[in-house]
């Protein structure tokens, strides 16, 4: 029977599991779980995991900005200055230069993804 499918419908089967899952959550152990759920301790232990990184993964996705919302109106005043104005030689603006240009006005670094996503929220 290892390694096969148990029995019942996958309604049934995640019924027995949340079971197990309530049962740890009111302080029952492993051994205690499978045995009152008729699984073996690996399986009570894989559905703990699972629901640890189910729980971390609830969180929105991607790393908060470093760049205040006061930040990025003064980036933004910035660029309308221009480019020439920061001493560039042309006047356009690209991900690498708005890039230099947070380091020099905040001292945060960003790669020039992270620099387009700053620059979508603003």
């Amino acid at each position: 029977m290892l390694g096969m499918r148990p029995y019942g419908a996958s309604k049934q089967l995640d019924m027995r599991r949340q079971k197990a899952l309530r049962l740890l959550k009111r302080g029952k152990s492993v051994a205690q779980v499978a045995a009152q759920v008729g699984v073996t301790r690996c399986s009570v232990y894989r559905w703990r995991r699972e629901k640890r990184v189910e729980r971390k993964n609830t969180r929105p996705p991607g790393k908060p900005a470093y760049v205040s919302s006061e930040q990025i109106n003064q980036l933004k005043e910035e660029l309308l200055q221009g480019a020439y104005a920061h001493g560039y030689s042309e006047d356009y603006w690209n991900l690498d230069r708005i890039g230099h240009l947070i380091w020099d006005l905040f001292g945060i670094r960003y790669t020039p993804s992270g620099v387009w996503r700053v620059c979508w929220i603003a």
